[in-house]
């Protein structure tokens, strides 16, 4: 049964044990999540003098020059590495020649191109693997195991059907 505003009555009567905290949106925990995470790992990456775009092309590069990341393989090209971390780089002040000229000064990937990290590039990468899984395991404080991959099986599976959304007309 509807009230007046249109709401399960149902839904209202398990609303009225929610706090208005409790009652915002998931896009807003989505965005301040994200909003969070992007800024404590700038902290820590900024401790070196880093920027988040360097983790993400060294943690692209630690498999190998043929990188394996979600599945896909190929030599390690500048365009192949542009195309892979697109989708994260939106509104970065950072652009991927400064990324890989800066990395290339600090001899942490090869000069050339399939890019791959060097000895040392593979030294600094497993250093701030460390510094970026602790900063997570302070973010997931207080979380289960159980409870955070409930979570992540949860939004891969909105994400899933948001897709098959965008392929088709609402």
């Amino acid at each position: 049964m509807a009230d007046g505003r249109g709401r399960n009555r149902a839904f209202r009567v398990v609303e009225e044990g929610i706090s208005m905290e409790q009652r915002r949106p998931l896009g807003y925990w989505l965005k301040l999540l994200d909003q969070l995470i992007e800024e404590n790992l700038n902290r820590v990456l900024a401790a070196m003098g880093l920027h988040r775009r360097h983790w993400q092309t060294m943690n692209l590069l630690a498999p190998g020059p043929d990188f394996d990341r979600a599945g896909q393989r190929g030599p390690a090209t500048r365009e192949a590495i542009a195309q892979r971390l697109r989708p994260f780089w939106s509104g970065s002040s950072v652009d991927l020649d400064q990324t890989i000229e800066d990395l290339q000064r600090r001899s942490w990937i090869t000069g050339r191109e399939p890019y791959s990290l060097t000895l040392e590039g593979e030294a600094a990468h497993a250093a701030l693997a460390r510094k970026v899984e602790q900063a997570g395991r302070q973010i997931r404080d207080g979380v289960t195991a159980e409870r955070y991959a409930g979570t992540i099986e949860v939004l891969r599976h909105m994400v899933l059907n948001a897709e098959k959304m965008r392929r088709t007309t609402i």
